[in-house]
């Protein structure tokens, strides 16, 4: 089984546990394929995150210890790479780019190509709207939406349209939960159908089919999904929604049938995960997502050639499915 998308206590603030006690329970449980993903260093102070000015006076020195830190992953990252062990697992070197702004897209491209010896693939996201943080907390996302004049309709196009700056850069072969914007993304908020205005009035999201009724929001994630298409990369179902209590992986079924058409049903598996304890989580869940949900013929995993360098690779859905990871972990057997 394969997951392209985690994270460590070791190195980001926001993480748990220890990389190498994720590590650990990676092999434990027998994966195939593991990608190791921290996020790329931010370079501007105004997107320190609370919980990285712990230790420093300033948050000049918090941008500081995250490229100190972010140098101490790519070594660490390399040792687990290259190192045996008992199950075989791949361990793959990635890099997450959160797109924050422009600037910080730029920095990505080049910091990943002066980096190109170690960094193997990158992980595509959108983690802020407007320059503020979507997932954050639910303060950071109402202010993200009041920014785009508290209309649901702009915020969805924005997201977009900085997905598509970061896409056109970066190329990356994997893009992160694409509709990591419905994490606080409540039920119960009332809009006006029509112009996408929030407020008092208004049908509540949760009775709102976006992608059909908003051709506008659909059309910008289309475009990016032929983008994706056109360099052939791969969309990312994520179980850490399942993990936050979702109803639905990122990204959601109707999302899922767009990517299916447009970019050539590409999906890979991750976890996401921050700690051990996320480690394969929600998979059978996912599972069923996948067979039942999505009926996929296919799924995707990163594979290595002699040279070190990734490619997407397709496995059938039967050998998915039949992978020895199911009965190991969730005693499932099909």
């Amino acid at each position: 089984m394969h997951s392209h998308h985690s994270h460590s206590g070791d190195y980001v603030a926001h993480g748990v546990d220890p990389l190498e006690d994720i590590v650990a329970q990676v092999v434990k449980m027998k994966f195939h394929t593991y990608c190791l993903t921290e996020h790329m260093p931010r370079i501007d102070e105004k997107f320190v995150y609370p919980e990285e000015m712990e230790g420093v006076e300033n948050s000049s020195e918090a941008i500081d210890r995250l490229k100190t830190n972010f140098e101490k992953y790519l070594a660490h990252a390399k040792t687990i790479k290259n190192r045996p062990n008992e199950f075989g697992t791949k361990f793959l070197i990635g890099i997450e780019v959160e797109s924050c702004d422009q600037n910080h897209i730029d920095f990505a491209k080049k910091f990943i190509a002066q980096n190109a010896e170690t960094i193997q693939f990158c992980v595509g996201s959108v983690h802020h709207v407007n320059k503020i943080p979507i997932d954050f907390d639910q303060e950071n996302w109402d202010r993200s939406l009041a920014a785009s004049g508290n209309n649901l309709k702009k915020f969805l196009i924005e997201y977009y349209d900085t997905q598509y700056r970061m896409l056109t850069a970066l190329k990356p072969l994997i893009v992160g939960h694409v509709d990591l914007y419905k994490l606080y993304l409540a039920d119960e908020m009332k809009l006006d159908p029509v112009t996408g205005e929030c407020g008092e009035h208004g049908v509540g999201v949760g009775s709102f089919s976006i992608m059909s009724q908003w051709k506008s929001v659909r059309d910008a994630l289309i475009r990016n999904l032929k983008f994706v298409d056109s360099y052939g990369g791969a969309i990312e179902i994520s179980t850490s929604a399942l993990r936050k209590k979702l109803k639905e992986p990122y990204p959601s079924k109707d999302i899922c049938k767009l990517v299916e058409q447009y970019c050539g049903g590409r999906f890979v598996l991750s976890d996401d995960a921050h700690a051990v304890s996320h480690v394969g989580t929600c998979y059978d869940q996912a599972l069923r997502y996948i067979l039942d949900t999505l009926t996929l013929k296919e799924m995707y995993y990163l594979a290595e050639n002699d040279d070190n360098d990734v490619f997407l690779k397709s496995i059938p859905i039967a050998d998915f499915k039949s992978n020895v990871f199911w009965k190991s972990n969730y005693n499932i057997e099909i």
